[in-house]
């Protein structure tokens, strides 16, 4: 077979292929025998139906087609090796000119291809670290946190004191700063929840409403819902929320004595006082936040090089990945028990173009960044050994308090996961090399983005 590069426009890449004549004519042969021992043809033994009759009920162009797969499935390798292709869809076949047996059939290959990725240069570009510090009043809510998941729980007839546990029916209304009903407000349906008072994140006008009212009481408490809220049906909207207190609990919290810290750390743990206790505390924040931290400046790091980076970013990439990640809100939308229209307030025309665009923005950052961080780990020649996952094996063990051999078989048997882990560790490990390249500030908290008009002028 003879191939030429016809030419590449942004990731797609043609490719004319001439298949010899006796090159097809073998393959041609080939399938009239398939097909004349898979089929049944009446009147005629397995392996000597006539082309003629086999022309007949399959079509002859069918036949060249099968031929010409026959012969590409066996030179497809050799050309994406030939041209050094890195693929992201099966490459599509077009026949350029009529099929005449005895000679040369000529093809046309288009490849979609990874696309050309231009790396910014990378070595002194400057990004913040937020600090880990922990200080005594974050051990204190810790401490907290944990006595109220260790209490027993009482009801009481008493009126509510900032700390208990409220049962009531919850109605939610969205409206309009005069207090009026918002004209897309759908009616109101009453639910029956929990709300914990000890919970810091509960919100400062519930918390209000609640606090020295009693059992069978009415309350109404209303304040504006940030835009960024998951309820995509209230997220910035201005809500009301009408109350009906059905019980009132409290935490019956347990002494802080040697038996509880057996409760929380486990039976042999040395912990014997209060000053352990919160040493332990702190260490186990510090870990948290430094974790959150690191994670933080990774994606942070990935976002800021892959936007300085230049790359056509592929169409079908986009697609899959738009694809890919409504799937991902429809499941999170279904496992809290709504549908995904409630969830992300699409329910509107306006609603959904917002949420369409919201989706495609988010596809591209993803795509760009994926595609930065393979050209990275290609540039840095990271590769994922056996030690390397041997060593992710035992930290899950450790961190499940699982045996390494349970996790390793897990991973093992599952092809998808253990692909998905290895891609993980892959990427992290560019992120890690990428760092040492780049200006790494530590701050305790991180610089506000400047606004267009702050550049103004420069």
């Amino acid at each position: 077979m003879r191939t030429e590069l016809l030419g590449q426009e942004k990731n797609i890449v043609k490719i004319k292929t001439e298949i010899e004549a006796n090159e097809f004519t073998k393959a041609l042969n080939k399938t009239l025998n398939e097909l004349s021992q898979q089929g049944n043809f009446p009147g005629f033994r397995k392996g000597h139906t006539p082309r003629r009759i086999i022309e007949m009920r399959y079509g002859r162009e069918a036949i060249y087609n099968e031929a010409i797969e026959k012969i590409m499935s066996d030179e497809l390798q050799q050309i994406i090796e030939d041209y050094e292709l890195d693929l992201i869809e099966t490459p599509s076949l077009n026949v350029t000119e009529k099929i005449e047996e005895g000679k040369p059939v000529m093809c046309e290959l288009t490849f979609e291809v990874r696309p050309e990725v231009e790396l910014p240069e990378i070595d002194g570009l400057e990004i913040e670290k937020v600090v880990t510090e922990v200080t005594d009043a974050d051990v204190d809510r810790l401490a907290k946190r944990i006595r109220v998941q260790l209490a027993d729980i009482k009801e009481t007839d008493r009126p509510i004191q900032d700390g208990d546990l409220i049962d009531l029916e919850l109605t939610i209304r969205t409206i309009n700063p005069d207090g009026s009903e918002t004209e897309e407000q759908p009616k109101p349906e009453t639910t029956h929840e929990k709300i914990n008072l000890a919970d810091e994140t509960v919100r400062v006008q519930v918390r209000e409403a609640l606090i020295g009212k009693s059992k069978g009481d009415e309350v109404s408490a209303v304040f504006d819902v940030e835009e960024g809220h998951a309820d995509r049906s209230l997220a910035g909207k201005h809500v009301s929320y009408r109350m009906k207190i059905e019980t009132v609990s409290e935490y019956v919290l347990p002494e802080v004595n040697e038996e509880f810290y057996k409760n929380v750390f486990g039976p042999d743990t040395d912990i014997k006082d209060d000053t352990a206790y919160r040493a332990r505390l702190k260490q186990d924040i510090e870990g948290e936040v430094e974790q959150e931290n690191k994670s933080d400046l990774y994606n942070r790091a990935v976002d800021l090089v892959a936007s300085k980076a230049k790359v056509e970013l592929p169409d079908k990439f986009i697609s899959q990945q738009i694809l890919s990640m409504r799937r991902e809100d429809e499941n999170w939308a279904r496992s809290n028990g709504i549908d995904l229209n409630t969830a992300f307030g699409i329910g509107t025309e306006e609603g959904r173009k917002g949420y369409e665009t919201l989706l495609k923005d988010r596809a591209e950052t993803a795509v760009r960044n994926v595609l930065v961080m393979d050209e990275l780990a290609k540039k840095f020649d990271i590769h994922i050994e056996q030690d390397d996952l041997e060593a992710e094996f035992e930290r899950r063990a450790a961190e499940l308090h699982v045996s390494k051999g349970f996790v390793a078989k897990y991973f093992h048997e599952n092809k998808n996961q253990l692909d998905r882990l290895t891609d993980q560790l892959r990427w992290d490990k560019t992120v890690e090399v990428m760092l040492t390249h780049m200006a790494v500030k530590e701050v305790k908290e991180l610089s506000k983005p400047e606004t267009p008009s702050e550049n103004q002028g420069e």
